[in-house]
């Protein structure tokens, strides 16, 4: 057995001698070669900021010299295989190296691998800074002020107060009040690699502050000095104010004060913080409404009659308001007020009434009110038309004073329009016949002055009763392609109505047309002809009917071929096609066979002809009868007749007539030698000549 270190051996097998024979001996030997060894694996993590030369065989253990490097994975950094050195450079990523000795047969080759474990430099990012006012109330993205920083790090505050730092988010809203602040980024790397951190820098400003704006309200009569600076709040020292807005009165901007005066209007005033970028300037508002003594004018009156509808404008009765008052109603009641328009439509009933128009100071000025009033005679009512509808055949008396309503008593009535019927204008009544029109009739009251004159109408509607005529029918074959016009049907009928398909199906229908087109398979049918009539008058309806007689099919003509020698019964009704049931069989030709009418068969026998046999079927008037055909045509069968034979000696040379040796043949057929050699065979005369052999 072989061990590390064993050199070439060799080894001598010996015999010894018997009796008169020599010892022998042999000798085995064993070359033994030496076994390349490439050394122990090893590896060494460094950083990839490192640019020190790293000596592969340092990393491997044991491996004897003369090998060579090669790089399996990684990348960056420079190899020199020969050396067997590695220096990395930033960016260089994990890297083995290979050590590889080649062994002489049969000893193998042998390989050792270095590792170089390059961990990545956190970067942090180059610092940045921004300045802000504390009044900015942005979230700012830290991230946004360092540049160049890899992912993965985490936020601290080093300085500053105020404000709301989000750690995770890397971000920070400043408030009022917060001071300046720095942000330290920090990555955390892997040994050897060092930790890397940048700062981003946020300078806050102050923002100015103006204040809050605020308001007061007077009345124009006021003389008193208004302090500006006591209407706004929480504003700095510092600030100057301006008039924005208004007229009149004495402005201060030195002591911002106000005195209004008699005539002043509503006026703004500005005090104005100048801030140092980026903090903008800050402004707040005094604003002094002015409001004027409120005037609701002078009372003012009309008269009118209770049957106006005319909207009357309560502001053309008063004189000299201001606007944006509200009115009220003090007397009188009915008719319709619109307190938010101001004004007031009378309605038959309606009493004189007041009108109270009020304006609202606002503190300190006083309330205001005018009156106006309307007086409100009766107006007489001949009431509300009315109207009925009814048919001209309705013969009842129409009560007119039924039509109108709310009318008093005392007027006339006369006809205003139609013709027909019997009219009582003293009893205001009227009773239709048959074509009276439509018809008006008025109810008249007289007024007192000023009220004017009034009248009612009733209206009585009469419609005319509408005919659909009187039924009607025929009666067709569903063969029929003829258009029936349906109105040719039903008799007396009036034009306009709709045609519909009661009963019955196929065929066309023509709705619009009023027609009707049958077809094969169409049964009995009937058709509504409808007049709609305006009520009360009724609809009316009358019907066409149709009467759809079946037409008979016997189907379509067939046929078939066969040998008169064919024994099998032959159903006809397979040789026709499309057929009803319920026909006869008549035989029409040939000759021969076996015809069963009642069954409708044929069976065929020798020496039968070509037939026809008819199959009928009676139709039900005005449908025609119906039959078809089918045919057997009957070929003959051909005989060749009996099997003969004879014996002759192939010696023989006399001509034999082959038809001599069979019986009962028909002519007209050809011969075929089937089996033999030699002689002469004349398929053609049917003849044979033996010859020897």
């Amino acid at each position: 057995v072989a061990a590390p270190g064993a050199t070439t051996s060799t080894f001598q097998y010996n015999l010894a001698s018997v009796g008169p024979c020599v010892a022998d001996a042999s000798v085995a030997t064993i070359t033994i070669l030496p076994q390349k060894i490439a050394g122990i694996d090893g590896s060494t993590t460094i950083c990839d900021t490192s640019t020190a030369s790293i000596d592969l065989f340092g990393l491997i253990t044991g491996e004897q010299a003369g090998g060579t490097w090669t790089r399996l994975t990684g990348a960056g950094g420079t190899f020199n295989a020969l050396a067997g050195t590695y220096v990395p450079a930033p960016g260089s990523t994990s890297s083995t190296f290979q050590y590889f000795m080649i062994g002489t047969a049969p000893c193998v080759n042998d390989v050792s691998v270095a590792a170089i474990i390059i961990n990545a430099q956190p970067n942090a990012g180059t610092d940045g800074a921004t300045t802000v006012c504390d009044s900015n109330t942005s979230s700012i993205n830290l991230f946004s002020l360092i540049t160049g920083e890899q992912a993965g790090g985490t936020w601290t505050r080093l300085t500053g107060t105020g404000g709301t730092f989000n750690a995770a988010a890397g971000t920070f809203v400043a408030a009022p009040g917060a001071t300046t602040s720095i942000f330290q980024y920090s990555l955390t790397a892997i040994a050897p690699c060092i930790d890397d951190v940048s700062v981003a820098t946020i300078t806050i400003l102050p923002q100015k502050i103006a204040g809050t704006d605020g308001s007061t309200t007077i009345c124009d009569s006021s003389t008193a000095s208004i302090d500006l600076f006591g209407l706004i709040t929480g504003e700095q020292a510092g600030g100057t104010w301006t008039r924005l807005t208004g007229t009149g009165g004495t402005f201060n901007a030195a002591a911002g004060t106000y005195v209004p005066a008699p005539g002043s209007t509503s006026s703004t005033f500005q005090y104005f913080m100048t801030g140092t970028a980026p903090c903008v300037n800050d402004v707040s508002v005094a604003t002094i409404n002015i409001n004027p003594q409120p005037n609701a004018g002078a009372g003012g009156a009309t008269t009118i009659c209770d049957s106006s509808t005319a909207s009357i404008d309560l502001f053309s009765l008063i004189t000299g308001e201001q606007a944006g008052g509200t009115w009220t109603r003090l007397t009188g009641t009915g008719g319709t007020f619109n307190a938010a328009a101001g004004t007031f439509v009378a309605a038959p009933g309606t009493t004189t009434s007041t009108f109270q128009y009020s304006l609202t100071a606002i503190a300190p000025c006083i309330d205001d009110v005018s009156v106006a009033t309307i007086n409100i005679n009766a107006q007489s009512n001949a009431g509300t038309d009315g109207s009925t509808i009814i048919c001209d055949s309705n013969t009842s008396s129409i009560d007119l004073f039924s039509l109108i309503t709310g009318e008093q008593a005392g007027g006339t009535w006369t006809r205003l329009t139609g013709t027909g019927g019997t009219f009582n204008a003293a009893a205001g009544t009227f009773v239709a016949a048959p074509g009276a029109t439509t018809s008006t009739f008025q109810y008249s009251l007289i007024a007192i002055s000023p009220c004017i004159d009034d009248v009612s109408v009733a209206t009585i509607n009469i419609n005319p009763q509408h005919i659909a005529g009187a039924d009607g029918a025929t009666t067709i074959c569903d063969s029929s392609t003829a258009s029936i016009d349906l109105f040719g049907l039903i008799s007396g009928e009036q034009a306009g109505g709709t045609w519909t398909r009661l009963t019955g199906t196929g065929g066309t229908f023509n709705a619009a047309a009023g027609t009707f087109v049958a077809a094969p398979g169409t049964t009995t049918s009937t058709f509504q002809y409808s007049l709609t009539a305006i009520a009360p008058c009724i609809d009316d309806v009358s019907v066409a009917t149709i009467n759809i007689n079946a037409q008979s099919n016997a189907g379509t003509d067939g046929s078939t071929i066969i040998c008169d020698s064919n024994t099998s019964s032959i159903d006809l009704f397979s040789l026709i096609t499309g057929e009803q049931a319920g026909g006869t069989w008549t035989r029409l030709t040939g000759t021969g066979g076996t015809f069963n009418a009642a069954a409708g068969t044929f069976v065929a026998a020798p020496g039968a002809t070509t037939s026809t046999f008819q199959y009928s079927l009676i139709a039900i008037s005005p449908c025609i009868d119906d039959v078809s055909v089918a045919t057997i045509n009957i070929n003959p069968q051909h005989i060749a007749g009996a099997d003969g034979a004879t014996t002759i000696c192939d010696s023989s040379t006399a001509s034999i007539d082959l038809f001599g040796l069979i019986s009962g043949e028909q002519a007209g057929g050809t011969w075929t030698r089937l089996t033999g050699t030699g002689g002469t065979f004349n398929a053609t005369a049917g003849t044979f000549v033996p010859a020897p052999g």
